[in-house]
């Protein structure tokens, strides 16, 4: 079974995600360079980043899946979105319970 290298990462983890989803959609992923680069990050740039390889009949297709997912195809949306102008809870009588509470412990 010859392998074929379908994509190379400058992250070890991005590159774990990446194999992990193929992984689960049925592909036979093998990462090379991974375990070095975990144990030793400063080899990262010597091997040119971990590269991600697959059997030559499925690299095709694997390769077709990781520019959809790079694209953005399955992106979730977050479903409660951070307000740009938070709404404060505590109140001024709140500050002032805090600092006078301050004194009576620091008292």
């Amino acid at each position: 079974m010859t392998m074929i290298e379908i994509a190379r990462f400058a992250d070890v983890y991005e590159a774990e995600i990446a194999a992990s989803r193929l992984r689960s959609d049925g592909y036979d992923p093998v990462l090379g360079g991974a375990e070095h680069v975990k144990a030793n990050p400063l080899v990262l740039q010597a091997l040119g980043g971990v590269n991600l390889s697959v059997p030559n009949d499925q690299a095709a297709a694997a390769r077709t899946l990781l520019e959809r997912l790079r694209g953005g195809a399955e992106r979730i949306e977050d479903a409660d979105p951070v307000s740009a102008n938070p709404v404060r809870k505590a109140g001024p009588l709140a500050l002032l319970a805090a600092i006078g509470l301050g004194f009576l412990v620091g008292s």
